[in-house]
């Protein structure tokens, strides 16, 4: 009978670590499979009988920078996680002013304001974006989302799927297709993103956010909440203007 354990990793910082760790022990010839996640960074390893960190650590050895912990060692979640400062969102805010500037830019060359189609632009350039952020390590962003989205934690494979979505509603409201659809959707897809952050803000738990994938190492707080309210608030204006 299959022993299942799971034990805490250290020195992955990114899904493709964990995909490496994962291989070499699958590779191991008494672990029948092996499951590795960044958040929280730990191996669950199904094996014919329970093997130590030792030899675990030894059969990592050629991987060099990556090893198993025991428990009792291992650091605690929040400790991969930056302690907010005045810089620790300086790249949302950067990107959030990046993404202002495209609807003032198309509303210029509209010569005039038009509530619908700023939102328009400023959302179909919020999807775009944070797609793109995502999609660079889209195994380390199924892994941390999956550490608090609803969604992610019943189906796993949502992860991988959702930043294909966030570029389809992104490239749909540039193009302004179905608009009514498209904020419909963007409506049910934030309300069950903001269900899942309001969850992980009020547990204070110390959770890595993943609305830029894992390039850069955002927590979770009210300003993930206030990303997530403002996107469902604006879908809901939108499909109330339609």
């Amino acid at each position: 009978m299959a022993i299942t354990t799971k034990r805490s990793l250290t020195g992955m910082t990114c899904g493709n670590c964990a995909a490496k760790v994962e291989k070499r022990l699958a590779a191991h010839p008494e672990i029948e499979s092996a499951t590795v996640t960044i958040q929280p960074p730990q191996a669950t390893l199904s094996s014919t009988r329970e093997l130590g960190t030792g030899e675990l650590n030894t059969w990592l050895a050629p991987l060099e920078k990556y090893r198993f912990v025991e428990e009792a060692a291992a650091a605690p979640p929040a400790s991969v996680l930056p302690a907010p400062s005045a810089t620790t969102y300086k790249p949302l805010l950067i990107l959030l002013g990046y993404l202002l500037s495209v609807p003032a830019g198309v509303l210029v060359a509209a010569g005039g304001w038009d509530t619908m189609l700023a939102m328009r632009w400023f959302m179909g350039g919020f999807f775009i974006a944070f797609s793109f952020f995502k999609m660079l390590d889209l195994r380390g962003f199924s892994d941390a989302y999956r550490s608090y989205d609803l969604v992610a934690k019943a189906w796993p494979g949502y992860g991988f799927v959702y930043p294909f979505v966030e570029l389809g509603l992104g490239l749909s409201y540039i193009a302004n297709l179905n608009p009514w659809m498209v904020n419909l959707v963007t409506a049910v897809v934030m309300a069950v993103s903001l269900a899942g952050v309001l969850q992980a803000v009020f547990s204070k738990r110390a959770i890595r956010c993943a609305c830029l994938g894992t390039v850069f190492q955002l927590p979770m707080s009210t300003v993930t909440i206030i990303e997530d309210g403002l996107m469902l608030g604006m879908a809901v204006v939108m499909l109330a203007m339609v």
